[in-house]
Parts: structure tokens; C-alpha cells; sequence
């Protein structure tokens, strides 16, 4: 590792540290401006830090993405904005499902292929199960607060069968790698997502929106170690553990201890 590319991957850490800290004295603003600027340091110094074929076509799609989402942004009014949250989360979730595809597609350009046996290591497999599955469960939970309805009674129970379920089909993936197993996680992760995050709604948007953060972030950190980068890493745990415990005690409603107690600062 170079000298630049370790302070930029500092600097994109310090930054991060700070847009966590910030809103502990009321700069919300503040502290989304730094992550923005903590996020695209670190995709700068991914760029940098990697042999990339086609960086102006990479570099042009981060241009127009961030002009879209710009514009999105600020012509959109108040009351949208969590919809719009949730589908460009959503989004997050749909990439981190194509890295997992592309990585087990050619696992050598990922090197993730064991040296004695050429077959794929099981770090490797496990990191394509878990940005595949918990990818799918954000991709799904934004649509799910995209097309909010009431939450039937049916859907803890679904949650509860269909989370197990999405858990046994990655390790059934890791134990033998194939595009079948790998398709059935995707399926029984989507049905999760959706059920979980519908049953989050009967609590608001909040809690939804929350979860869907917490699984774009856990599929993030799993997509960073197939790519090797690791403040993306870094940002993917952070924004996964955060979300998942910050919508698990929203769910209890406002009356329960920790982060919903209203009687508290949180």
C-alpha cells in the first residue's frame, strides 16, 4: 500500500468518525454533508487504488447518477422523500446482488479461487451468499415501502419462516457453490425483506426505512470483501449495524427502552 492511497482511505475514515459525531450536537445537515464527502473520497481512492478498464464509463455513471439524485432531491417535496429513500436504497441493495452474480461468473478476476484447488474458497462463497441475500432483502424492503399497504397478519409469520429459510439457503450455497442455490437465496431473501419490512410499516416509515438501511449496509460490507476494499467496508458495517438495531427498537414502539424511548435523548 502507497502512501496515497493509505491517507486517503484515513481520510475517508476521519471523515466518516466525524458525520457520525456530528449529530450528537444537533448538525444533522453537517453530518450528511461529511459522509457524502467521506463516501466519495473513498470511491475516489477505490478508483485509484485498482487497475479499472473502463473508468470514463464509470466515471461518467457516477456524474449522471449524482446529477439525477441531485435533482431527485431537491425537486422532490417533503412528504416524497422517503420513498424516495427507500428506492434509491433499494437500488444499493439490486447492485450488491449483480457483484455477488459477477463474482461468482468469474471468480479468478475476484480471487476468490483457492491456489491447490481452483475451486472458490469458502470466504469467498460466503461473501457472494451474504451480499446476495441481504442485498435482495433491501432491494426488496424498498419496494415494499414504495408500494406501502397495510401489513396483513400473515407477515411476522412469513418473516419468521422465510428468514431461517434464507439463512439455510446460504449455507447450503457455501457448502456447494452453483447459479441454482445462488437464485434460491436471491428468492427466499426477496420474500424476507418484503415480509420483514411490511411488518416494520404497522410500526411507520421509520422503522422500515431503517431496516432497509441495515440490509443495504450489510450487503455493502459483504460486496467490500469481494472487491477488497475496505472502507467500504468499514461504511457497509456501520450503516448495517446501525440500521438493523436502530429499526429492531423502533418496532418496540416509543414506550420501550433505547434509542424509541422518547422520554430520552437518543
Amino acid at each position: 500500500m502507497n502512501a496515497a492511497i493509505l491517507a486517503g482511505w484515513s481520510l475517508a475514515a476521519l471523515l466518516f468518525a466525524a458525520a457520525l459525531l456530528a449529530p450528537l450536537g444537533g448538525g444533522l445537515r453537517r453530518g450528511a454533508h461529511l459522509a457524502g464527502a467521506a463516501m466519495m473520497v473513498a470511491g475516489a481512492v477505490t478508483l485509484y487504488s485498482h487497475d479499472v478498464m473502463a473508468l470514463p464509463q464509470i466515471c461518467a455513471a457516477l456524474i449522471a447518477g449524482s446529477a439525477i439524485g441531485l435533482a431527485l432531491g431537491r425537486g422532490m417535496p417533503r412528504s416524497a422523500l422517503p420513498s424516495l429513500m427507500s428506492g434509491l436504497i433499494g437500488q444499493a441493495g439490486l447492485a450488491a446482488v449483480f457483484i455477488g452474480g459477477a463474482a461468482l461468473r468469474d471468480p479468478h478476476a475476484f480471487g476468490l479461487l483457492d491456489d491447490a484447488t481452483d475451486r472458490l474458497r469458502i470466504e469467498g462463497a460466503a461473501a457472494i451468499g451474504a451480499a446476495v441475500a441481504c442485498g435482495a432483502m433491501a432491494c426488496a424492503g424498498g419496494a415494499a415501502v414504495l408500494w406501502r399497504g397495510a401489513a396483513g397478519r400473515w407477515h411476522p409469520l412469513a418473516a419468521a419462516a422465510m428468514l431461517p429459510a434464507t439463512g439455510g439457503l446460504v449455507a447450503a450455497f457455501i457448502a456447494t457453490p452453483d447459479l441454482g442455490r445462488l437464485l434460491a437465496c436471491v428468492g427466499a431473501a426477496w420474500l424476507a425483506g418484503w415480509t420483514v419490512v411490511k411488518w416494520a410499516l404497522s410500526w411507520g416509515t421509520g422503522p422500515a426505512l431503517a431496516l432497509v438501511g441495515g440490509f443495504a449496509g450489510w450487503s455493502l460490507a459483504a460486496s467490500a470483501f469481494l472487491m477488497e476494499n475496505m472502507p467500504m467496508a468499514v461504511a457497509g458495517g456501520l450503516a448495517g449495524a446501525a440500521g438493523s438495531l436502530f429499526g429492531a427498537r423502533l418496532c418496540g414502539g416509543a414506550g420501550r427502552k433505547g434509542l424509541a424511548d422518547a422520554g430520552r435523548r437518543p
